[in-house]
């Protein structure tokens, strides 16, 4: 009976195993004005390209504190999980490492790198909805998700327990149908071919990769990670110190000094008086 209930034991515990690494988990940043906040910031989780005035982004405590954490050359490229949106309407992006450096930047100041969305965005007349999934027949094949198509960039997964589902489809220069997955296991916002899930590039496109609809400027920030520089000439944008938060913080720290030297004063007395009882 025990050796039943050591192996029933090991079956549970190799399935949570394998659950948590495909479960859907959200990181949330290490930051004191993001857990204040949490519920007016809006999720991202898109990487970036810094792009700001005087070849810099700047990286500051919070969207009201102008201390800087640190500085960024233009064209670094970074993920950013929130925005937030100040009184002044701002967009203030965070970005934690989880190596200890957190920090928030202006949002006016970071490109965002081509990708799914920008791709869903400049072909948006071409892209129709339609709701889908891959064959049982793929159910333990390797999957390759795109990260748009003709990205030349994938990522490869087996299809386990149920096939991805796609909500809009695409069809290429070349008459390949694509459709966007919005969620499998982690993956969002990726594309599988659905001509042939399996194939690589070289299979799919023998011949090369077909031509795709890319701005100017979305081509820009694609090839060469930054636009063209912000100009030097116009004020940055800094944090603005909230007044409310200020004399709040003046306030505690009014409090604890008069609790630390009603407690020294206390401790004093109580001290004068053991030594006349002596």
């Amino acid at each position: 009976m025990k050796k039943i209930l050591f192996v029933m034991a090991g079956m549970v515990c190799a399935m949570l195993c394998r659950i948590s690494v495909k479960a859907d988990v959200i990181w949330e940043p290490e930051d004191s004005f993001y857990h204040r906040h949490a519920e007016e910031c809006t999720y991202v989780n898109r990487v970036y390209i810094a792009n700001g005035p005087d070849g810099e982004v700047i990286l500051y405590k919070s969207p009201e504190m102008p201390i800087t954490v640190t500085t960024w050359e233009n064209g670094y490229r970074v993920g950013i999980l929130y925005i937030y949106e100040d009184a002044d309407g701002v967009s203030w992006g965070i970005c934690d490492d989880y190596q200890g450096t957190v920090g928030w930047m202006p949002m006016e100041y970071m490109e965002p790198e081509y990708d799914s969305i920008s791709f869903q965005e400049e072909n948006a007349d071409k892209i129709v909805r339609e709701n889908g999934a891959l064959d049982d027949k793929y159910i333990g094949e390797t999957v390759l998700f795109w990260k748009y198509p003709g990205s030349e960039v994938y990522t490869e997964m087996t299809a386990d327990s149920y096939t991805p589902e796609y909500q809009s489809l695409y069809v290429d220069g070349n008459g390949k149908k694509w459709g966007c997955v919005g969620y499998y296991f982690g993956h969002r916002n990726v594309w599988i071919c659905l001509d042939d899930p399996t194939a690589d590039l070289e299979k799919l496109f023998p011949e090369g990769v077909p031509a795709i609809d890319i701005s100017p400027a979305s081509d820009a920030g694609r090839k060469d990670g930054v636009r063209e520089a912000q100009s030097g000439g116009r004020k940055r944008i800094v944090p603005k110190i909230n007044q409310g938060t200020v004399a709040l913080a003046v306030i505690l720290v009014v409090l604890v000094v008069a609790a630390t030297g009603g407690l020294l004063a206390a401790s004093k007395r109580k001290a004068d008086r053991q030594k006349l009882e002596k």
